[in-house]
């Protein structure tokens, strides 16, 4: 008998360590960036993790879709340079010169393979416990006129502000390509990124006019992040204003 409940523990104990985190936890927001690519086989399963964890709300998670896979004969709607270029700047900060889809970058430190769901939620987990002095309160005003309240944080003076609006979801009909003949859908596609300029580690309010996307299907993120890119000290996403807002 003893045996038996031995092993029901260790098997509730493994259950509750693969558990995902439910929403509503007070522990800071974590910068999940996926790069992928409509031409690359092997990243559905990536881009289907990446909108699990944007539903579970604690994570501010963005899709950088990238451009290189484009030759193998489906071109990425969603790839843009600048995104493809962000991958090259993490190439030479965290991953030793290498990139390679699907790349799951965590607050700017680690990466991991992004189907990788194991290792994805444990590097989330670790960069949970490190604090987010930096991290932005975001309000819209009228007009598609966002404010971003950045508390006073001297450690995360001379990074860089910026901010991303994305789309929520999109599906796509992929006729050619390694993922030819599917349909497949797409979370937290960024899809204008830009910088807000130079946080001085001083307490401020930044306003800043938002380009609306399409209908309620669009967000924006504000991360305070370490040139090179490196550490994120602070991010935060908030969906489309209402209609009356």
């Amino acid at each position: 008998m003893r045996t038996a409940l031995a092993a029901i523990s260790c098997l509730a104990a493994v259950i509750l360590a693969i558990v995902p985190t439910q929403a509503g936890s007070d522990r800071p927001p974590v910068l999940v960036e996926l790069y992928t690519s409509q031409g690359c086989y092997s990243c559905p399963p990536a881009d289907h993790l990446l909108g699990r964890l944007a539903e579970e709300g604690e994570v501010v998670a963005l899709a950088f879709h990238v451009t290189y896979w484009d030759r193998l004969g489906w071109p990425d709607p969603f790839g843009t340079a600048a995104g493809t270029n962000r991958q090259y700047q993490y190439g030479r900060t965290i991953s030793n010169g290498r990139v390679y889809t699907p790349q799951l970058v965590v607050n700017g430190q680690v990466h991991e393979v992004g189907s990788n769901e194991q290792r994805v939620r444990a590097a989330v987990r670790a960069a949970q416990k490190e604090s987010q002095p930096a991290a932005p309160i975001l309000r819209w005003l009228p007009n598609n006129r966002l404010e971003v309240k950045l508390p006073a944080a001297a450690e995360a003076a001379g990074a860089t502000i910026w901010l991303a609006r994305y789309d929520k979801r999109r599906e796509t009909e992929i006729l050619r390509g390694e993922n030819g003949g599917k349909r497949l859908a797409y979370h937290q596609i960024v899809r204008e990124q830009r910088s807000l300029g130079v946080f001085d580690g001083e307490a401020r309010t930044l306003q800043t006019d938002v380009a609306p996307g399409e209908g309620s299907g669009w967000g924006v993120a504000v991360v305070v992040q370490e040139r090179g890119p490196r550490r994120v000290w602070g991010a935060a996403a908030l969906a489309a204003p209402k209609p009356d807002a």
